[in-house]
Parts: C-alpha cells; structure tokens; sequence
C-alpha cells in the first residue's frame, strides 16, 4: 500500500495531488483487503495531510483493481496508452485512471 505524490510525464506537478497504489500476494486478494487499507489511506490523505485530489492507476484489463477503485468511491477519468519496453499481456488495452478529489471525500465520508 502507498500513497506518494503523483508523479510522472502526464500527472501534474503539483504537491497535493497523491496517487493511491496497492498490491497484494494473489492468496489475499477478493477479501476486502485492498479497499479496507485504501479506505485508510484516504482518510489519511485527505483528513490529516490535506491533499485535494488521489488519483490511481492500472491496466484496463484489470478488472479486480477497477473494482476496488470504484467501490472506494473514485471515479473513471481516462484511458491512455503508455508505450512500454516490455508490455505485459493485456497492455495494448491501455491503463486507467481514477480519481477521488476533496470534495468527493467530503461528500461521501459517512458512506466510505
């Protein structure tokens, strides 16, 4: 689990926008793990270090992290296509991204 600042060519450079990662061991995954502990870390990000926007990525085809990042409240912004040295299957399907800003949390704080 991590929550840096954003970072790289297409994300802003701007210190209060963070990027929410998280990867589990395959045994874990499916229970509730992953959006339990990004549920902790936006409350932290927004309530304690007072960031406006969280924003998270994955492959598009990765149905199970698209899930988490929905049922956490963040919504779809875009799809984009990354060139990649070594693309992984999947890849030519592009990567997401999702966002939650302060505003959101806000609104949505007693339901998360």
């Amino acid at each position: 689990m991590m929550l840096p600042p954003a970072h790289g060519e297409d994300q802003p450079d701007d210190p209060t926008i963070a990027e929410l990662g998280y990867r589990l061991a395959r045994r874990y995954w499916r229970q509730g793990l992953a959006g339990e502990a990004s549920r902790m870390l936006l409350r932290h990000a927004f309530d304690t270090v007072g960031q406006s926007r969280v924003i998270a990525q994955t492959m598009a085809v990765n149905i199970g992290s698209r899930g988490v990042m929905e049922t956490i409240g963040m919504r779809y912004v875009r799809t984009f296509h990354p060139l990649w040295d070594d693309p992984l299957p999947g890849s030519e399907n592009g990567e997401v991204e999702y966002e939650l800003t302060r505003e959101m949390w806000t609104a949505r704080r007693g339901t998360l």
